[in-house]
């Protein structure tokens, strides 16, 4: 197999097999979940099994294990007799998602500011301060993915594997829907409000952390357009960032989920 955009790979030496084919399944998954969080495979976009085949150099088995899994984690819709589709959420449920977020985000930072220790909280700090120089240096991709980790790590931080669970999957929606919904040149997601949100926790201010976290997913929604407009279209190959003719990917990628 070879792999698009992929990190550098393990050099643990793999075995042959069932283990080999389990590996190539999750990497796939992994690069291919990281094109739609960061928009560059949009919602609504076809995926072809023919053309995963090509561009992954993998069997069809493999493929759909792969579909399988991103439509568990409602990344995709497997439509009978149309194939696979990224998914492409309404107007109305983006609305409801929002919400629940602000429902979950709120009744986190409250538990995080009620605690009297806050370990975990320089190590977000110094990623907040990441996601600032991203945004200043236009790398859009890196940004994305920094800025939705904002949210899980403090899911993360309240030791909930249910709670943490639960909201991965909520934000990954919202990725969906910002990739569908953002207007082109807005930042959804503003590092000085995130450092506003931890200040409020390490303060032990829960009111205020619940209302600036309240404030900021509301002010997210709102850069959205709200609209029921067609999908644009999307180059797959092009989208997915074939690897060069020595099968060299042409820069490393990591995947976590936008905010």
């Amino acid at each position: 197999m070879h792999l698009p955009d992929a990190p550098p790979a393990n050099t643990t030496p793999q075995a042959p097999g069932h283990h080999a084919e389990e590996s190539d399944e999750s990497s796939i998954q992994k690069h291919l979940s990281g094109a739609i969080y960061e928009h560059r495979v949009r919602p609504g976009t076809k995926l072809p099994e023919a053309d995963l085949c090509r561009i992954y150099g993998v069997n069809r088995g493999v493929i759909r294990k792969v579909l399988d899994r991103l439509a568990t984690d409602q990344l995709i819709e497997l439509i009978p007799n149309r194939g696979a589709f990224v998914a492409r959420p309404s107007v109305e449920l983006t609305r409801d998602v929002y919400a629940l977020r602000r429902i979950l985000e709120a009744g986190v930072v409250r538990s995080l500011a009620k605690a009297p220790f806050h370990p975990w909280l320089e190590d977000v700090r110094q990623q907040v301060d990441e996601e600032r120089e991203a945004n200043r240096l236009g790398d859009t991709g890196h940004y994305i993915r920094l800025a939705g980790k904002f949210h899980l790590d403090l899911a993360a931080a309240t030791r909930n594997t249910a709670l943490e669970q639960h909201l991965k999957r909520v934000v990954s929606q919202t990725s969906l829907m910002v990739a569908l919904y953002d207007v082109p040149g807005t930042n959804t997601c503003s590092v000085h409000e995130h450092l506003e949100i931890l200040q409020a926790i390490e303060a032990g201010d829960y009111n205020r952390a619940e209302r600036l976290m309240e404030e900021h997913l509301l002010g997210c929604e709102r850069q959205l357009r709200l609209s029921d407009d067609e999908a644009q279209a999307t180059d797959l190959a092009k989208a997915l960032n074939p690897v060069s003719p020595r099968g060299v990917p042409s820069r490393p990628n990591g995947m976590q989920i936008a905010s």
